[in-house]
């Protein structure tokens, strides 16, 4: 008995390991077969959106149904969806995918976007950004296939934006971590003072040196 109680609990880890990986596995599959269906579908609804901003806000898998996840999208102050009738019937707009995608990801907002909210200032604010090309309306419905390149470039504006305003260290040009480190490093590397008399000869060689090159 005790040694059966031993053996589990030795392989309790082990065990533990492989559960958080095939929950993970599942979590992943989810959202691999969310982002399929919705590239491939012609107009996009809004569950739709409410899916794919909760799998890049990486909620996707607590929230069972897309009336949940509707929900948790409103929430997140992402989108107001109460006002939304018929989720899974209601095209979504190219205006309503912008106002998302920015509010998702914290994008830099125009005064007249932060002010009244309207898709159609979104949507002019999306094209300043670069999120999508100009010359659509606001009210135009979205394909799957564009809703999820909007949410990835908004993204990948997000990340940029970050990369911006983390303090860069100025010693990493040169190959250190710090002032401490490059002033040891440098140390280091500095040459070894010779013994006096070898310095003294040093200093006599060059002297000879240079009178010889003189009296040529």
């Amino acid at each position: 008995m005790k040694t059966r109680n031993l053996i589990l609990a030795l392989l309790a880890p082990a065990l533990l390991v492989a559960q958080d990986l095939n929950m993970n596995n599942l979590i992943l599959d989810e959202e691999l077969s969310a982002i399929r269906a919705i590239t491939v579908t012609k107009k996009a609804t809004f569950s739709d959106l409410c899916k794919i901003v909760l799998i890049h806000a990486n909620q996707l898998e607590k929230y069972a149904t897309d009336e949940e996840r509707c929900a948790r999208v409103k929430e997140l102050s992402v989108y107001d969806t109460a006002s939304v009738d018929h989720i899974h019937l209601m095209p979504l707009t190219k205006g309503a995918a912008l106002k998302a995608a920015i509010n998702l990801h914290g994008l830099e907002k125009t005064l007249t976007f932060r002010l009244l909210g309207w898709e159609w200032y979104a949507m002019q604010n999306g094209e300043a950004l670069g999120l999508i090309e100009k010359g659509s309306n606001s009210w135009d419905t979205i394909s799957g296939e564009e809703l999820i390149n909007v949410m990835d470039a908004a993204m990948a504006k997000a990340a940029e934006k970050k990369g911006w305003m983390q303090e860069k260290n100025p010693y990493k040009e040169f190959g250190f971590d710090s002032y401490k480190d490059m002033d040891a490093k440098s140390k280091a590397l500095a040459p070894v003072p010779l013994p006096n008399d070898a310095a003294a000869e040093s200093e006599s060689k060059g002297t000879n040196t240079k009178g010889k090159e003189t009296g040529n």
